[in-house]
């Protein structure tokens, strides 16, 4: 009986693993012809990202946009009635806008020789100083305008509410029939006023 050699069985071994790839190959070749779309290798398809997906998502901030300040009217007489109608200047550089109103209202009331100087508020009472042209006869009829424009003017500052009218420093008693040795009530533009301390007798 002949002796088996090592190099027999490597070929042997060799000749089996040949018969399977032949084997194996055929039987692919017999399952893609039974199936055709075997052949075709389906791609997957590369993740995509949305805009949403790729970016930070935006943060939306609220600004409240700042609101201008109500320009100020001059108070003038119409109808017989002392109204807010006519837009006020611009103040002079170093002037407050409250004197610049006051002077703009002397204008207005065609009060001549009258000026506002300055003004000082302190607890919400102001002290507004004139020069002495603002102490003229007046008739009651002219002397309630005027207090009244002088209320509807500073009424338009939020942070006054009464005030008191000085020349030279010392408070004005009255410009005539009127009483201003108590502080005046501002009127705010929607006609109200802080209290009513004092009646200014009717303009009509």
């Amino acid at each position: 009986m002949p002796k088996r050699t090592k190099g027999s069985s490597t070929r042997k071994s060799v000749v089996a693993v040949l018969m399977l790839c032949i084997v194996g190959a055929g039987g692919l070749a017999a399952y893609v012809k039974l199936f055709p779309a075997a052949a075709h290798v389906v791609e997957q398809p590369s993740p995509t990202f949305s805009r949403e997906q790729t970016q930070e998502p935006d943060v939306k901030v609220s600004v409240k946009p700042v609101q201008a300040e109500s320009a100020l009217l001059v108070p003038t007489v119409a109808d017989g009635e002392v109204k807010l109608k006519m837009p006020a200047s611009t103040a002079p550089d170093g002037t407050k806008p409250e004197v610049s109103l006051l002077n703009d209202t002397m204008k207005s009331l065609q009060v001549e020789g009258a000026r506002a100087l300055g003004i000082e508020v302190s607890n919400h009472k102001a002290f507004v100083d004139f020069n002495a042209g603002l102490q003229k006869g007046y008739g009651t009829i002219e002397e309630g305008n005027l207090i009244k424009a002088m209320q509807l003017a500073l009424g338009q500052f939020p942070a006054i509410r009464q005030f008191q009218l000085r020349i030279d420093g010392k408070i004005v008693d009255s410009l005539g029939n009127i009483d201003l040795t108590t502080p005046v009530d501002v009127i705010r533009p929607n006609g109200s006023t802080e209290s009513s301390t004092k009646s200014i007798p009717p303009s009509n």
